[in-house]
């Protein structure tokens, strides 16, 4: 059987001009910190998030990116 888990990855990333490998890296840190723990990279997905918004607010739905890592147990 496998068993699957979602990490959220890094949002708004700001890097400096022409350095976007530094962006690369950061979910490349991810990946591989999962790897230590017996996780193998599946898959990134996009979810839209929209939280209750409170008294006289209108809803602003978000964008997440989420690993997908897959192991057998």
């Amino acid at each position: 059987m496998k068993q699957y888990k979602a990490v959220a990855g890094p949002k708004n990333i700001n890097v400096a001009k022409g350095d976007t490998q530094s962006a690369f890296n950061m979910f490349a840190d991810i990946i591989n910190r999962e790897a230590k723990g017996g996780w193998e990279y599946h898959s990134m997905e996009t979810i839209t998030v929209t939280e209750k918004p409170g008294c006289l607010q209108q809803a602003v739905p978000l964008n997440y990116y989420m690993l997908i890592f897959v192991k057998e147990v």
